[in-house]
C-alpha cells in the first residue's frame, strides 16, 4: 500500500487526504447526477453569476441542463422541513462551464462540503476549521480572506438604498473603488460620517485580530453587532489553532445578498495565481428554495491546482527500459516481474523519443540478450 500511494501524483494524493478529512470529521458522501432541469438554473441565475449554460431537450420534451453547480442540486433534494439533525456531506464532482478566456465549454473538477441544518454558531465555526484544515493541506503557505455580509447589509440598511443603487455600491466594495463608492453615496445623499464608515469598511484589509478590532469602531446597530460577535467568535477559533496569522479579515470579499447572508471566505495557496477555495452562509438561497434550514459550505476547484500539484515526482516513472525489436519479449516481462514488482518501468522500442513526448525517467536500461545493461544519461 505504501509503495502504491508513492506512485501517486500529488494532485491525487491531496484529493485523498481531503475526502479523508472529511469523512473522518463525520461528512458523508453525496453524488449528483450530471443533468438538471433548465429551470433550477434560471430561477437562481444571479447565484450562478453566469447564462452560460448547456441545455439540450430529452425524450419527453423537457429542457435539461448540463449540472453548471453542484450546490443546487445537493439543496434541490433537502426537504423542505426542519431536519431532525444536520445534513454533513461532501461531493466530488464534476460540473460544465464557459471558461471567460477561451470561449470554450470545460468540465471543472471540484471538491467540497456542505453542512445544511440550524444556523447555529458552531457550524460557522467548524466550516470555517474545515476550510483552514483543507487549504493547510494542500500547501501549508496559505492565506484565508474572511467577511462577514451582516456587517456590511447591517451597515448599508442605516442609508436606505434603492436595489439598484444598493447593488452598484456592493460591486465597487467588491473593487475597492474608493472614488466610485463616494460618488455614490453622494448620489443617494448620505451624511458624511456615514460616507466615511462605508469607506473605511470597504478598505479594511489585514490581520484578523488588527482588523476586527478597527470594525468594531463601525458597529452602529443590532445587525452589525450580532456579525461583530460571529466574528470574535471566530477570532478564539483562530487563535486556539494557531491560524491567526493565515487569515485576513476584508469586507471587499462580497456576494449577492438576495442569496448570501453571514460569513463568506476565500482561500489562496502559495505557487497558484488564482483562488482555490470559496464559500461561505447561504441562509438566503435556501429560503429562495422553499428550505426551513441554514446551510454553509464551500468548494475547491481541482483544477486550479492540476498545474501546481500534477505531479509532484521529478519523473514520470523510475525505470526506462529499451529493447530490440529481435529480443525474446516474453523473457523482457518475466524479467520487469521478477526484478521491478516495486517500481514504475516504462518499455520502449529502440528508438522511441521520449523526449518529444514529454516524458522523463531516472534510469535508463537496456535490454539486450537476456540482460539488462544501463545507459548513461547524456
Amino acid at each position: 500500500m505504501e509503495t502504491l500511494i508513492q506512485n501517486f501524483g500529488r494532485d491525487e494524493l491531496v484529493r485523498l487526504k481531503l475526502r479523508a478529512l472529511y469523512e473522518r470529521r463525520g461528512f458523508r458522501r453525496v453524488k449528483t447526477g450530471k443533468f438538471e432541469e433548465y429551470a433550477l438554473y434560471v430561477e437562481n441565475k444571479n447565484f450562478l453569476e453566469t447564462d452560460s449554460i448547456i441545455t439540450f431537450m430529452d425524450l419527453d420534451g423537457k429542457l435539461l441542463a448540463l449540472k453548471p453547480d453542484v450546490t443546487l442540486s445537493i439543496i434541490k433534494n433537502i426537504p423542505k422541513k426542519a431536519m431532525p439533525a444536520a445534513q454533513k456531506v461532501y461531493y466530488i464532482d464534476e460540473v460544465y462551464r464557459l471558461s471567460p478566456e477561451s470561449r470554450e465549454y470545460k468540465v471543472h473538477n471540484q471538491i467540497g462540503v456542505e453542512l445544511i441544518g440550524d444556523s447555529d454558531g458552531f457550524s460557522n465555526l467548524e466550516i470555517i476549521d474545515l476550510a483552514l484544515e483543507s487549504l493547510w493541506t494542500i500547501n501549508q503557505r496559505f492565506a484565508l480572506d474572511i467577511s462577514h455580509l451582516g456587517f456590511i447589509s447591517g451597515l448599508l440598511s442605516e442609508l436606505k438604498l434603492s436595489h439598484r443603487l444598493e447593488s452598484a455600491l456592493l460591486e465597487n466594495i467588491h473593487a475597492k473603488n474608493s472614488w466610485d463608492i463616494a460618488q455614490l453615496l453622494e448620489q443617494a445623499e448620505a451624511p458624511e460620517e456615514k460616507v466615511r464608515q462605508v469607506l473605511l469598511l470597504a478598505t479594511l484589509h489585514g490581520g484578523f485580530s488588527k482588523s476586527l478590532a478597527q470594525a468594531r469602531e463601525l458597529v452602529c446597530n443590532d445587525e452589525m453587532r450580532a456579525a461583530y460577535d460571529e466574528l470574535a467568535q471566530m477570532e478564539k477559533l483562530l487563535k486556539s489553532c494557531g491560524a491567526n496569522g493565515n487569515v485576513n479579515l476584508d469586507f471587499s470579499v462580497v456576494n449577492d445578498l438576495d442569496y448570501y447572508n453571514g460569513l463568506i471566505f476565500r482561500g489562496y495557496v502559495e505557487g497558484v495565481p488564482t483562488l482555490v477555495l470559496t464559500g461561505g452562509r447561504y441562509d438566503n438561497l435556501m429560503k429562495r428554495m422553499g428550505k426551513h434550514n441554514g446551510a454553509i459550505g464551500f468548494g475547491i476547484s481541482l483544477d486550479e491546482l492540476g498545474t501546481y500539484l500534477k505531479s509532484g515526482r521529478q519523473y514520470n516513472f523510475d525505470i526506462l527500459i529499451t529493447y530490440s525489436a529481435t529480443c525474446d519479449f516474453a523473457a523482457l516481462l518475466a524479467v520487469v516481474r521478477e526484478r521491478f514488482a516495486e517500481k514504475q518501468v516504462r518499455l520502449e522500442r529502440e528508438g522511441s523519443d521520449l523526449a518529444a513526448a514529454g516524458l522523463t525517467f531516472r534510469q535508463h536500461l537496456r535490454y539486450r540478450d537476456g540482460k539488462l545493461e544501463e545507459v548513461a544519461s547524456c
